[in-house]
């Protein structure tokens, strides 16, 4: 079912009669305080609840609910079954940009996947900082907050100033899920691990609240006290363009290139541009360098990079996919600083985007992956 008409038949559902609502779960009362939601997401078909032999199924409110279900549950909500389905089957896609799910304890054939692909490949959903997802872990609702909010889209309620909330993570997603009421009376404490039935009373609330027309989230855990709105550097006379977080300055321009004697190909650039965050200053040059950098040059050079490249005793390809035309080969450069790179080539043009060394993010490796899912060249 399309989301749009998700959304009519969820507001369509407030006006019908809920009278039989407890009668297709056997363990769902009528004076279930969650009865009411679990029954709409029911007819959504965001839940279907679990069968027992020879018996009515069962939902289990009041059971808690893993990180997968929770996933699972959110992901249905916000998304056509169609596009479930769909994620991770275009593999050039998705080794091209980086967006196979990279999480150390999920396999490829997990019941869950294809809900978590969705919600991983969206940014609604990063893992924790080891690298694991840990699906079988009951979710809490600090945890199911920042999920939420950001699968929501949950930018223009109204809540505190930011700034005053100290380094409590979860404190911005809370307020937003708090401004929209999504919060109900049972779930107290950023610790208290979510019921199913809190969950459902929790989407029920969003389905009906949410202004989902704005599109913000965090780049990654160490932004999560700023909610991070993306912004587009267009350049079409550069034949680029590129979705940075708004917190970060500006990309700084050099037209007229440069020379880099650290990462391949050793040509100089027709020009080059630095994205990221501000770094420290080191003295002349180096004050405008950020965590990454975009450069381009002649398409005559591109033999010479490739013979460099396949010649080079440091390089370990990851990848060489074409999609729509558009080359990308992405790869490390092995070192006292290991690098990260993508050779990126289109029929008139080449380009190098990189992730330099004493990055400041979180996890840097996911950081770029993303931000090279965002840019698009001509």
């Amino acid at each position: 079912m399309p989301r749009s008409h998700r959304w009519i038949l969820a507001l369509a559902l407030c006006f019908l009669p809920i009278a039989a609502h407890a009668g297709f779960f056997a363990d769902v009362e009528d004076d279930h305080p969650y009865a009411t939601s679990i029954e709409r997401l029911r007819q959504l078909g965001i839940v279907a609840g679990f069968e027992r032999p020879g018996e009515r199924r069962v939902f289990w409110p009041d059971q808690s609910v893993t990180r997968a279900e929770f996933t699972k549950m959110v992901v249905m909500a916000l998304f056509p079954q169609a596009i479930i389905d769909g994620c991770g089957s275009d593999e050039s896609a998705l080794k091209k940009y980086g967006l196979g799910i990279n999480l150390q304890d999920v396999p490829e054939d997990a019941w869950y996947a294809p809900y978590l692909c969705v919600a991983w490949t969206r940014d609604i959903i990063t893992g924790y900082g080891d690298g694991t997802f840990r699906a079988d872990s009951a979710i809490t609702l600090a945890e199911g907050a920042k999920i939420l909010a950001i699968g929501f889209n949950l930018t223009q309620a109204i809540m505190p100033d930011l700034q005053t909330l100290g380094n409590e993570w979860y404190r911005p997603y809370l307020d937003l899920l708090g401004a929209t009421k999504a919060i109900p009376p049972s779930a107290a404490g950023t610790t208290h691990v979510l019921t199913r039935g809190e969950v459902a009373e929790m989407i029920a609330r969003l389905l009906h609240a949410a202004d989902t027309s704005a599109t913000t989230v965090a780049l990654d855990a160490t932004d999560a006290t700023d909610i991070v709105k993306w912004q587009t550097y267009d350049r079409p006379e550069l034949k680029f363009s590129l979705s940075y977080p708004s917190s970060w300055l500006k990309p700084h321009e050099l037209p007229n290139g440069s020379f880099d004697r650290d990462r391949l190909p050793l040509l100089h650039s027709d020009w080059k541009i630095f994205i990221g965050p501000q770094r420290s200053c080191w003295g002349g040059s180096l004050c405008v360098e950020r965590d990454f950098s975009l450069s381009a040059f002649p398409r005559t050079t591109l033999n010479k990079a490739l013979e460099d490249l396949n010649a080079s005793h440091t390089i370990r390809l990851l990848s060489d996919e074409t999609v729509e035309e558009t080359r990308t080969i992405l790869f490390t450069e092995e070192g006292n600083c290991p690098l990260r790179s993508a050779f990126i080539i289109t029929h008139d043009l080449f380009f190098r985007f990189s992730l330099h060394c004493g990055s400041s993010l979180h996890d840097p490796v996911n950081a770029f992956l993303r931000m090279l899912a965002r840019l698009k060249v001509s």
